[in-house]
């Protein structure tokens, strides 16, 4: 009961401290969170419900004080399209209208890019990792007890790069992917034990906004697609034809949620279906794992190293948690292949290998499971291991406030500075000498960046 009750409000905490850190950092009061890549997920929300401009001509015309860039491309019907698909803006549509009124309210300029705006992105954010730990917890509740599942949420939020997602750069997919494929995990186990319609609506919910926010994050459809015990793949076939009906109903919900995006392709390109990133594509003949995992440019294991103790936790995760095991195995696997096979695997300026973020939810069950097993050992065996997990969320917050001062470098990272600047706050005289720039279009041709 103790550790239910510890549990329960550790989320609650968690989520107090982030928020507080969000606005400590002040991001949205300099128009700092509508910026780059975010530009792109929100401009649909403006775009839609005070430009009344999908053509999007008024980028022209934005407020001087905005120091973002809306980028568009020229479609072949001569129209300007987004390169992002509107999953964000969906998802973040209450809290538009919220900045909108507060805009109003306290008379800031109500163009879709004032303070209040990037404020409730801010919020949104935290909202949204709050609901996924929630999910998150209750599903970790099914297969584990306490102090092993409030240790291995406090290190998801606290030793990963979510937190900088979550508070640094709140308005990209990532932490909305996380409480989504919280979502969907959750309720891919309830259709395998209950197929109800309302189940079946449900993942339908949460599958069509995964694509809908990121249509590569279709690798994840592999756990509900394998979920489970089964002996044969004829069994598991016919397991999905006697549900046929329930699945027609999750493939409607996915396409109605899609059908705005397709409509929107239709208006601003000719076609339901276009690929809005031109040139830029993946390279599956030449993945590159061992850099996305091991660089100093963005290496996984280098800048969230706590995220290693959960791939060790495979080797438990088997007999803890065996109708998992082999879904989330077969998902990381495949995952890191088509990840790390996009052009620019290092994934532009961004802090450590933030595509990997929303895998999060489906290892902590291996971190779980390895925590679990060290907590039933000696005591002085969870005494190290507390301390060892504690030395590596301290590297993970230590080295996120180097990279929002850009002390550690967006993109050009290399072997020698990452040394001469770890664990400490000064400068180096040669930090530009240091650099080791990536050859972008090298890469966009299927050239090999390492490091």
């Amino acid at each position: 009961m103790f550790y239910n009750w510890i549990s329960k409000y550790l989320v609650y905490l968690l989520m107090l401290l982030v928020l507080l850190q969000g606005l400590k950092i002040k991001k949205y009061a300099d128009g700092g969170i509508i910026q780059n890549d975010v530009t792109q997920y929100y401009a649909f929300l403006p775009a839609a419900f005070l430009y009344h401009d999908l053509s999007f001509q008024f980028v022209d015309k934005l407020p001087e004080d905005f120091t973002g860039t809306i980028w568009t491309k020229t479609s072949p019907n001569g129209k300007q399209t987004l390169k992002m698909t509107m999953g964000i803006a969906f998802l973040n549509l209450p809290f538009f209208f919220l900045a909108h009124g507060s805009a109003l309210i306290f008379k800031f300029p109500a163009d879709g890019y004032s303070v209040p705006y990037h404020f409730f992105i801010l919020i949104a954010a935290v909202f949204y990792l709050f609901l996924g730990l929630i999910i998150l917890r209750n599903v970790l509740k099914q297969f584990f007890q306490e102090p092993v599942i409030s240790i291995s949420l406090l290190t998801i939020v606290l030793g990963t790069n979510l937190l900088n997602y979550t508070i640094t750069e709140p308005g990209m997919p990532h932490v909305y992917n996380f409480f989504l494929f919280a979502g969907l995990l959750s309720y891919s186990l309830k259709w395998y034990k209950d197929p109800s319609w309302q189940n079946s609506l449900i993942l339908g919910l949460f599958a069509g906004l995964i694509i809908l926010v990121r249509p590569s994050n279709i690798v994840v459809f592999v756990i509900p697609l394998t979920i489970g015990q089964w002996s044969s793949v004829k069994k598991r076939l016919r397991l999905f034809w006697d549900r046929r009906y329930k699945l027609l109903i999750i493939g409607l919900v996915m396409l109605i949620l899609f059908s705005p995006q397709m409509l929107y392709w239709k208006f601003s390109t000719g076609f339901w279906i276009y690929y809005t990133y031109g040139s830029e594509r993946f390279f599956f003949n030449q993945p590159q794992i061992i850099n996305g995992l091991f660089s100093y440019r963005k290496g996984w294991f280098i800048y969230t190293p706590v995220m290693s103790l959960a791939i060790a936790g495979f080797i438990f995760l088997r007999k803890k948690v065996p109708d998992l095991f082999f879904p989330i195995l077969i998902y990381f696997i495949l995952n890191l292949f088509v990840v790390f096979s996009w052009w620019c695997w290092w994934y532009g300026g961004s802090f450590g290998a933030r595509p990997l973020i929303e895998s999060y939810v489906l290892l902590s069950f291996p971190l779980a499971a390895f925590i679990n097993q060290i907590h039933k050992k000696s005591y002085l065996a969870r005494i190290f291991i507390i301390f060892i997990l504690a030395g590596l969320i301290y590297v993970n917050l230590f080295q996120m406030r180097q990279y929002r001062i850009s002390m550690i470098h967006w993109d050009s990272m290399s072997k020698e500075l990452y040394w001469k600047i770890f664990l400490t706050n000064k400068w180096p005289d040669n930090y530009d000498k240091l650099l080791d720039h990536p050859d972008y279009d090298k890469a966009l041709k299927g050239g090999r960046v390492d490091k």
